[in-house]
Parts: C-alpha cells; structure tokens; sequence
C-alpha cells in the first residue's frame, strides 16, 4: 500500500493538491454515506466474513450520494472551472466501487492481527486508518485518469 501513496505525491506535483483533495472528499463522503444508509437501511451484509456491518444498502445509498454529490463537489474545489460531468460522474463510480475494497482490506489485516478497530479517533468507525485505506485505492486511478484523459474539465 505504501507504493500508491506515491501516486498521491506525483498527482500533486504535476497536477495540484486540488486533485488530490477532490478525490478525497468524494471517498470521504462514500464512505460517510455508506455508515449512515447502513444504520438507517442495512438488512443485508456485504461481505459479513470480513466486514460484518457493511451491508448493500449502505453501498448502494453511499454511491448514488457520492455520484450525487460529485458534480457540485466539484463546484467547491474548481470554482467556476468548466466541468466534464461524465469524467467527474465516472471518478465518483470508480471511487463508489473501489474504495469500500481498501475498506475490506484493512479489514482482513485487522482480523488477522486480532484488532476490532486501528483507533478511535472516529467514533463508530475502524480508526484513522479506515480513511486512508481508502484514499490508497483511489490514488492510481486518479493519477493514471489525469495522465490519459487530463483533466476533467469540459473541452474548451
């Protein structure tokens, strides 16, 4: 995992912190999303082994939120820089699909060592960790969309 961290630090210096902290947000806001739908609407788990408490539904409602949520999202980190709906739309699937896998991951680390949580730092979740986990699964996606497709502002 520490190799994708570099993929975070090439992504800044070739294309700037926003494009690490927009990613971000949106993991933030999935996996936010994803602990709320699961209290509110979770009957069936996701993958009960290794997480018990991620369900489908909280899947589900974190990815409708979070491709919800991208387009706007976009608005606080971009300003009024012109907007490629179907790139920043396909950032918020991939990240809705593959961060909750960093999730599961650290999972299976956790229980392998014994440990429920990395921390309580977040009240109800894994630790500090439970974030970055995440944020690793994102990070070469992002930097290797940017270097094929640039950026996803709309084509002036």
């Amino acid at each position: 995992m520490i190799g994708f961290s570099a993929f975070w630090i090439l992504t800044i210096q070739q294309y700037g912190m926003k494009w690490v902290g927009y990613p971000a947000a949106l993991v933030a806001i999935n996996d936010t999303m994803a602990y709320f739908f699961g209290v509110l609407f979770g009957k069936h788990p996701l993958l009960a082994k290794i997480s018990p408490k991620k369900t489908w539904e909280g899947f589900i409602g974190a990815a409708l939120s979070t491709m919800g949520l991208s387009v706007p999202l976009w608005g606080l980190f971009f300003g009024t820089t012109p907007v490629n709906a179907q790139h920043v739309i396909g950032l918020a699937v991939y990240v809705s699909l593959a961060a909750p896998f960093g999730g599961f991951l650290a999972s299976i680390v956790k229980r392998t060592y014994g440990q429920k949580d990395f921390g309580s730092l977040i009240p109800g979740h894994g630790g500090l960790v439970d974030r970055l986990d995440c944020q690793l699964m994102v990070a070469p996606f992002v930097y290797l969309g940017l270097q094929h497709f640039g950026t996803a502002t709309a084509p002036s």
